[in-house]
């Protein structure tokens, strides 16, 4: 990794074409595959939608109340509520609820598994689906020996028992060398990761405070960062915004969603914590770290989600955003952007092995865990996540 003027490491570019969104199961040559999963998209394997999906299929085994069942899938409020309704139900007393949601995880963890069983062992039926890919992609996979989970979705009981269930795929499929198990951090895995490459101040050994966001196709997440002694020690999390734009996975997902409208909505988003923190009595300085669902080249923005649409007004999005902000609020950040997979996978820097990380939201993130952690800051092992419900 090079390493900036501030002594942290820059972020490792995830090239778009990293993305396993698009990885098309075909067959799985030797192993049972459900029928559902033939011919399907990793993303419409496991993903938001595709858990709102098949609660929307078992609505009534579930329980789930008519306001859910009867709105559009792609509101904010569904795309927020089912997930937590699903999660619950694992718990359920109810016989028929707790068996509607289980059917519902070991789907979701049987689609897990076959994904990674199909990046694993990359197949030539399945090679032949995603012709972006070269042997180079297909053989880091098959190298891929540790899997971390992170994301709103495996973020509970759900998340526990997909596990679970993408283990005994793996295991069923002769597999089972490649180790799959939950970040610690699973809702906050980009957020932590991204503040590892946050700069550093003059003074490390004073506590710091910093602006750090995750801008996902639902919602914005932000907070302040706390820094001690150089590591995360506290980070205080402001109520989510939510994202008004709907995202689909497709070539042309955002190619009506117009660049300056994106901007003006991170400016405000910006802006808008930097007037809660204040209201808090917390002083923060210039530096801010953002996790972003696009892949991120210096700070042109690649791929088909919306904040990509930036990258249409100039080739660097880290000045246009700072000048919006400064125009504003009258206060200048100095913004480090990273690609969320990307962002995530350093909570797990200097591991053993080969490894890699995936996170289950919207859409599928991945990244890939630097071999060495030098240079970044550390997570504290008693780090505190608080939320700030009124700000």
């Amino acid at each position: 990794m090079a390493t900036t003027r501030s002594g942290v490491p820059d972020p490792p570019r995830t090239p778009s074409t990293a993305s396993i969104n698009r990885v098309v199961i075909v067959d799985l040559p030797g192993l049972a595959v459900d029928s559902t999963v033939r011919g399907e998209q990793a993303y419409h394997l496991l993903s938001l939608p595709t858990l709102i999906r098949y609660a929307l299929e078992r609505a009534a085994a579930l329980k789930l109340p008519l306001a859910l069942r009867s709105a559009d899938p792609e509101l904010p409020a569904v795309r927020r509520d089912v997930p937590r309704w699903v999660d619950a139900a694992l718990s359920s007393a109810d016989p028929e609820v707790h068996s509607a949601a289980w059917s519902i995880a070991e789907r979701l963890g049987r689609n897990l598994g076959y994904v990674l069983v199909a990046l694993h062992r990359g197949d030539a039926v399945n090679r032949a689906a995603r012709p972006d890919w070269t042997e180079a992609e297909w053989s880091h996979w098959h190298s891929i020996r540790h899997v971390w989970l992170g994301g709103g979705i495996v973020s509970g009981d759900l998340g526990r028992a997909m596990l679970h269930h993408a283990r005994t795929v793996l295991a069923e499929s002769g597999c089972a060398d490649m180790q799959l198990d939950l970040t610690i951090h699973q809702l906050h895995m980009a957020v932590l990761g991204a503040a590892r490459y946050l700069p550093r101040a003059t003074d490390a050994t004073k506590a710091q405070r910093a602006l750090i966001f995750d801008l996902g196709h639902t919602s914005v997440k932000r907070g302040v960062l706390t820094y001690s002694d150089d590591a995360v020690v506290h980070v205080a999390y402001l109520p989510a915004v939510p994202v008004a734009w709907r995202w689909r996975n497709s070539p042309d997902a955002s190619r009506d969603i117009d660049g300056h409208q994106v901007l003006d909505f991170v400016v405000s988003v910006i802006c808008a914590t930097m007037d809660d923190a204040a209201r808090q009595g917390w002083q923060v300085d210039s530096r801010i770290a953002m996790s972003i669902a696009a892949y991120v080249d210096g700070g042109r923005l690649l791929g088909n989600g919306m904040y990509a649409r930036m990258s249409t007004l100039a080739d660097d999005v880290r000045p246009l955003i700072a000048a919006g902000v400064a125009t504003a609020c009258r206060w200048r950040p100095e913004l480090t952007v990273i690609h969320d997979g990307t962002a995530a996978a350093a909570v797990h820097a200097g591991g053993v092995g080969p490894s890699a990380v995936v996170v289950v939201g919207t859409a599928l993130g991945v990244g890939f865990p630097p071999a060495s952690a030098e240079g970044l800051r550390r997570i504290a092992p008693d780090v505190v996540l608080d939320d700030i419900h009124e700000a």
